[in-house]
């Protein structure tokens, strides 16, 4: 099964983290360390531990960047998860009860990493503004009781900030490379309260006004399942941004009749978590029945579903089924207002269509 958008994104992350752990791991010490006498054996410890984090806690924490230590008490909790998760895996779990100094410092070193890579991320992160706040956190850290900081390792220092450089240079190359001029997807809000956003594609070919019509349409029909695969790749990519960012994560509706293109299934976009969270799939109630096999696919795969309704009158409180969500006219509910206490009864929710230009 090949990686989301997202997917990739959080697997190099993986890969930058452990790199900065492995040379905070020199920076951030304890005396008489009994978890790890050498450096495989930490960084095999770490890997694992970073990888759970990755996929497990990624995206949780984005607050605070800005102050590495209001970000590191809000998500060193995070951190502990994944080890305990770690701990649990590999039978260790006397780990934690019996080396508490060197678990806090495991801990210490991971979150700090952490913070570098979310502090320095290419979407809303600064480089320079991390790099001057890093020694204050070092300076932080010294005055614990437990942990021995070299503050003034500037061969060290500067080692981790190459790498961190490094690793924005790639990133900034991973995002650049879905950045097209002549394809990309428009965003507009389709509902209110709460707010739901269509997605739409725009591309731009030049000189195609100028071919018959019919060859056009044809052709374009030919690219559609390609057109849609990039659509979807770049709505991974806006989430993605959003999911780093302080921004609020928005939900996106896609219509059905894209999702199954007769020539090309694009499900499998949702193979990855956050798109199933944050993505519905939008049907047309009297078109149901038209799509039943793939409503099997869908539930199988526990992808939401949002049903539009664009009739107005009043209808029997018997309509629609139980844990329904649709979207309807501020004049359907207007002449249902009888129906109200049924529905809510029954889990149906109603979302409210934007009127139209």
């Amino acid at each position: 099964m090949s990686l989301s958008v997202i997917d990739k994104y959080v697997e190099k992350k993986k890969k930058d983290i452990l790199e900065y752990a492995k040379i905070l791991e020199s920076l951030i010490t304890l005396e008489d360390n009994k978890m790890w006498s050498k450096k495989e054996e930490f960084n095999v410890k770490c890997k694992e531990i970073i990888a759970i984090y990755a996929a497990d806690y990624y995206f949780v924490n984005n607050n605070h960047r800005d102050n590495p230590i209001l970000y590191s008490n809000d998500n060193i909790n995070n951190v502990l998860k994944a080890i305990i998760e770690y701990c649990k895996a590999n039978n260790e779990q006397r780990m934690i009860s019996t080396l508490k100094n060197e678990t806090f410092l495991l801990s210490v070193i991971i979150c700090t990493a952490c913070y570098l890579d979310i502090a320095t991320n290419v979407v809303d992160g600064n480089f320079g503004d991390t790099k001057s706040k890093f020694r204050y956190l070092l300076s932080y850290l010294e005055k614990t009781n437990i942990l021995k900081v070299f503050v003034s390792d500037r061969v060290r220092i500067n080692d981790l900030f190459e790498t961190i450089k490094k690793n924005i240079k790639e990133d900034k190359k991973f995002f650049a490379y879905f950045l097209d001029d002549n394809c990309y997807n428009k965003y507009y809000a389709y509902t209110q309260n709460p707010v739901y956003y269509k997605v739409e594609l725009q591309y731009n070919i030049a000189g195609l006004d100028n071919f018959d019509t019919n060859i056009v349409n044809d052709v374009k029909n030919s690219y559609k399942p390609k057109l849609l695969a990039i659509s979807y790749d770049l709505l991974l990519v806006h989430l993605l941004e959003e999911l780093i960012s302080n921004r609020d994560t928005k939900t996106y509706l896609i219509d059905i009749e894209e999702v199954f293109n007769k020539k090309a299934n694009i499900l499998n976009v949702f193979n990855n978590k956050y798109a199933k969270e944050y993505i519905k799939i939008l049907i047309p109630f009297y078109k149901e029945a038209d799509y039943n096999a793939a409503l099997q696919e869908i539930n199988k795969r526990g992808i939401d579903v949002i049903y539009l309704y664009e009739d107005t009158e009043n209808v029997n409180d018997n309509k629609f089924n139980y844990n329904t969500e649709l979207i309807v006219t501020d004049e359907f509910l207007k002449n249902n207002e009888e129906n109200k206490y049924a529905w809510d009864k029954k889990g149906v929710k109603f979302v409210i269509k934007n009127k139209e230009d």
